[in-house]
């Protein structure tokens, strides 16, 4: 970890998205990091990002920053 930035890692209950957005609005979260499986479900949608990366990059309300996962991670 750097020194002077602040991680807070969480484990909670529900769907992905919604508990993503709502915890990184509430609490004035700066960045979130997230892995992404991205253009490798074979999906037109999904291209770029997996549906749930896609959506909280939408909707986080904070700069989203996503990590490619790879095929084994699954």
């Amino acid at each position: 970890m750097a020194i002077g930035i602040a991680v807070k890692r969480m484990v909670l209950e529900g769907a992905p998205l919604v508990e993503i957005a709502k915890i990184a609005r509430g609490e004035k979260v700066d960045l979130v990091v997230m892995g992404s499986y991205g253009g490798r479900s074979g999906s037109v949608d999904k291209i770029f990002f997996g549906s749930t990366a896609e959506k909280v990059v939408r909707t986080a309300g904070c700069p989203v920053l996503t990590v490619p996962l790879s095929v084994k991670a699954r």
